[in-house]
């Protein structure tokens, strides 16, 4: 194997973090000649969505946003509400636009370098990042990493996943509301557990159909398939259908901590680096988060990175939520539907954010079951 090589950075995987980390980048005053961005293949194909909400109206990704919308419906079984997102914007990203539009300007940038291998090692050594793959070792200041996790796994601790499986279907008829997605739909068969329906219009006889769960495991794919069919022609109505594209995944929602094993000078970005709401599953937004607060440090001083973290608050919050849900002494869907049916949406989106103050926080806490999150409150205190 040759020498090392040098960078000033390197970015490791080129998922939804390590793009956006090389976006921001490229929008930022940081100083920098030669940067790597590396992962075993080049994203070309359209296997997620990304949907999120937010206030601000000019935003590097600006122009890949697919549609946006100012308001959107929540449903259960004997509530529908059509919810004003004023001062926020429903927005949804395709996972193709996104790694087309970021793979593009990178490429037209000629101060960063694109790989393709498989990584086999990261670490720090003699305050560099070093990261080793199958036909060569690099090094640089800093390494962002994506594309290595390390999570330390507690047994007292709630893990659950957001799993998902979604259709893009096409329907003969124009029978999808443009102006309205459906942020979730707690009228599917609960299971005893957390399910729901996102369903995003991408135009009147086309869209996007997704089965959700939040749970320890992920199910089987027939179960999915059959949950969807099930929706599609029982509560949308909808007899004859195509289905254009599948998309499938699942993301953390995890008590337990992601931690970083690989020394000071690799900062974890992404998942890796805590950007999934524990309690949520919610990334995108708070992947951009990081990736500012990351920028502002470099821009002071290019020399030295403390990590982004979470506020303790949240994340406290979120543990509570965690161990509400695994409990079952009230359902997750009466939850959700507390939380929208007696909450003013801007309160509510801003929480979920992370954007309140303890004010706030008490208000939304006081519309769920007091007792049953108070109990799941001190557990957690004892816990600790």
């Amino acid at each position: 194997m040759s020498s090392r090589v040098s960078y000033d950075f390197i970015i490791a995987g080129m998922g939804c973090a390590g793009l956006s980390m090389a976006m921001h980048l490229i929008n930022s005053k940081v100083k920098f000649e030669k940067i790597l961005i590396l992962d075993k293949d080049l994203k070309n194909i359209n296997d997620r969505t990304w949907c999120f909400w937010t206030k601000e109206k000019n935003n590097w990704y600006k122009p890949i946003i697919f549609n946006k919308w100012d308001s959107f419906i929540f449903k259960s079984n004997d509530f529908e509400k059509k919810i004003k997102l004023s001062p926020y914007f429903y927005c949804m990203i395709k996972g193709i636009d996104f790694y087309s539009y970021c793979i593009d300007a990178i490429k037209k940038d000629n101060r960063f370098e694109i790989v393709t291998d498989s990584i086999l090692n990261i670490k720090t050594e003699n305050d560099l990042g070093i990261l080793t793959c199958s036909n060569q070792t690099y090094q640089s200041n800093f390494i962002f990493n994506s594309a290595l996790r390390t999570q330390q796994i507690k047994s007292n601790h709630v893990n659950y996943l957001q799993h998902f499986k979604g259709w893009f279907i096409e329907a003969p008829d124009y029978v999808f509301d443009l102006n309205h997605p459906v942020f979730m739909d707690f009228s599917v068969d609960q299971k005893n557990d957390c399910r729901f329906i996102y369903l995003i219009p991408q135009s009147k006889h086309t869209a996007l159909i997704e089965y959700t769960g939040f749970s320890p495991n992920i199910i089987d794919d027939d179960e999915y398939n059959h949950e969807l069919n099930n929706y599609i022609k029982n509560n949308l109505s909808i007899k004859d259908y195509r289905i254009i594209e599948t998309e499938k995944g699942s993301i953390p929602m995890a008590e337990s901590k992601f931690t970083n094993n690989f020394g000071k000078n690799v900062i974890n970005v992404g998942t890796a680096g805590g950007s999934s709401k524990p309690s949520t599953g919610f990334t995108f937004y708070f992947i951009q988060k990081n990736c500012q607060d990351i920028i502002y440090q470099l821009e002071k001083n290019a020399n030295k990175i403390i990590a982004p973290s979470r506020s303790k608050k949240y994340l406290f919050y979120d543990s509570v939520l965690l161990n509400v849900m695994n409990n079952k002494k009230t359902s997750s869907k009466k939850i959700f539907v507390d939380l929208f049916k007696k909450n003013l949406p801007i309160n509510l989106l801003a929480f979920l954010n992370e954007e309140t103050t303890f004010i706030k926080d008490l208000k939304i806490m006081n519309s769920v079951e007091k007792l049953v999150f108070i109990k799941s409150a001190f557990k957690i205190l004892f816990k600790r």
